[in-house]
């Protein structure tokens, strides 16, 4: 796909000049056989469709080189991005991907304090395993000498944690707040791989225009290299058939 790049090139030396195009074009007997009464027209227009075709799954590639996450770009598996996640052998690395989690979170949100309505960017199945996150840092924190002070402003009416209002604080970083919020980063390390995972699929659904955008020139793209495909598809089946 990334080679899609150089047809334009290809295209301007290759595919339109004029000893190539009567290369393809098909063979008396053939034509004869498919009962094709055009010369020219059949290979000419087709080559039109696939250099088009292709020149578009180039742009579309090109957008996705530029503004794909790199760390979906250099592996787009998850299972074996998690595996092979550096966090897990670097407490360091593990604390950063937990605020880098934190940012995707809330860093556009229109302001501080507020709810993030569903978006298109980060839907509610992740959402889901956000909360599932910060549940598990919430578990491993050590409260034998009872809660912070200011725990219970982020306690629901219910008497449950509001875990996205727990997470906005300790993204928010406010010095006053780090007796409360540092324990969290310092048991980052303990769910190195859980981070990772929900780091992917935060950065996985990042860039929704674009993805649409990348989407749409890819389905154009793959229409255009259809049209010769069944043409000729076509013609075979119904000489076959005759």
């Amino acid at each position: 796909m990334r080679l899609t790049v150089l047809i334009p090139l290809i295209g301007l030396f290759l595919l339109f000049n004029q000893a190539t195009e009567a290369f393809l074009t098909w063979p008396s007997f053939f034509r004869e056989d498919l009962r094709i009464t055009v010369t020219s027209t059949l290979p000419t227009q087709n080559l039109y469709f696939t250099y088009f075709g292709l020149c578009l799954l180039g742009v579309g590639s090109i957008l996705f080189a530029a503004f794909c996450p790199a760390d979906i770009r250099d592996q787009p598996n998850i299972s074996r991005y998690v595996i092979d996640a550096p966090s897990a052998t670097s407490p360091v690395i593990a604390k950063d991907d937990f605020r880098t989690v934190l940012a995707l979170r809330f860093s556009t949100e229109p302001f501080e304090g507020t709810e993030v309505e569903a978006r298109l960017d980060y839907p509610d199945i992740l959402a889901s395993d956000f909360h599932g996150l910060m549940e598990e840092l919430y578990n491993a924190q050590d409260f034998s000498e009872g809660h912070p002070d200011d725990m219970p402003e982020v306690m629901l009416g219910s008497g449950y944690l509001d875990y996205t209002n727990l997470a906005r604080r300790i993204w928010a970083n406010v010095r006053a707040e780090w007796a409360f919020t540092l324990p969290f980063y310092a048991a980052a390390p303990q769910f190195a791989r859980d981070i990772a995972f929900v780091k992917f699929k935060s950065l996985d659904y990042t860039n929704f225009n674009i993805r649409v955008a990348v989407a749409s020139i890819y389905a154009v793209g793959f229409l255009l290299l259809l049209k010769p495909t069944l043409h000729v598809f076509w013609l075979l089946a119904t000489a076959w058939a005759r």
